[in-house]
């Protein structure tokens, strides 16, 4: 089995999700760069779009990875409000964190 990745975009507050890679097709690109990862999301219905940019104040973004043949990582993304931005022509909705937690859920949920 190759390595999977799960993409999350939900409200902080209500822990409503906007955008679920496990429920719609969406593609999700990140980069990192001194301390900063950018995300690219394309294929997101413009209605989500426009609500991740409505409440960008009060986001996270979680990231599954699950390595080949390991156990699932979980990161999460403190989203930086100013950042969330919605390009109507590409439809391209981009949006930067500056830090993040990293952890194993196996952790903290031992015997």
């Amino acid at each position: 089995m190759a390595q999977q990745e799960t993409w999350l975009i939900k409200h902080a507050v209500t822990g409503r999700s906007f955008a679920d890679s496990r429920k719609q097709i969406l593609v999700c690109r990140m980069e990192s760069a001194d301390g900063v990862f950018r995300f690219t999301l394309q294929e997101l219905p413009r209605e989500a779009a426009e609500e991740i940019v409505r409440y960008s104040g009060e986001l996270n973004v979680f990231r599954f990875v699950t390595p080949e043949n390991g156990a699932v990582v979980k990161h999460w993304y403190y989203v930086a409000p100013e950042s969330v931005q919605y390009d109507d022509q590409t439809g391209e909705l981009r949006l930067e964190a500056g830090s993040k937690i990293e952890y194993h859920p196996e952790e903290y949920w031992g015997d």
